[in-house]
């Protein structure tokens, strides 16, 4: 889906699998990170998000909860925006399921409010929590 409104530039890291964050009982979950080119504005890119988890099937079912997709949008270049949407997203820096896969991505990327390329965030963060579990999704699991 989203690679229908790119206009360039089109990267994706692996797919992982990863423990859940939130509450008990939840399975396992799969993270990946893309990144693209994108010519709308970032409010319409939420909104196009949004709308495509609703095609996909996800059911609201609150916060922390298990869900059948979950679109974020990370970065929009480096613009610094609050409200909706909040860019960079705010979770960012404490979040190894999101930090691996954009350094397979993005390594030397800065983060605009950090001021700090994803290697280091994702450095930082490994020093201070310890690698969780990863597990990479092979084409014959797609």
């Amino acid at each position: 889906m989203l690679s229908k409104i790119a206009s360039g530039g089109w990267m994706e890291s692996p797919i992982y699998e990863t423990p859940p964050v939130g509450p008990e009982g939840q399975g396992p979950y799969f993270n990946q990170v893309v990144s693209f080119w994108y010519s709308g504005t970032p409010t319409r890119l939420l909104h196009y998000l949004k709308g495509s988890e609703l095609l996909l099937g996800r059911k609201p079912r609150g916060h922390w909860n298990s869900r059948e997709i979950d679109l974020d949008l990370l970065y929009y270049g480096n613009k610094v925006m609050s409200g909706r949407p909040t860019i960079p997203h705010a979770e960012i820096p404490k979040r190894q399921f999101v930090l691996v896969p954009l350094n397979d991505i993005a390594p030397d990327w800065v983060d605009p409010l950090c001021s700090a390329p994803v290697k280091n965030l994702l450095a930082d963060l490994l020093s201070r929590e310890g690698k969780i579990p990863f597990r990479t999704i092979t084409g014959e699991e797609n």
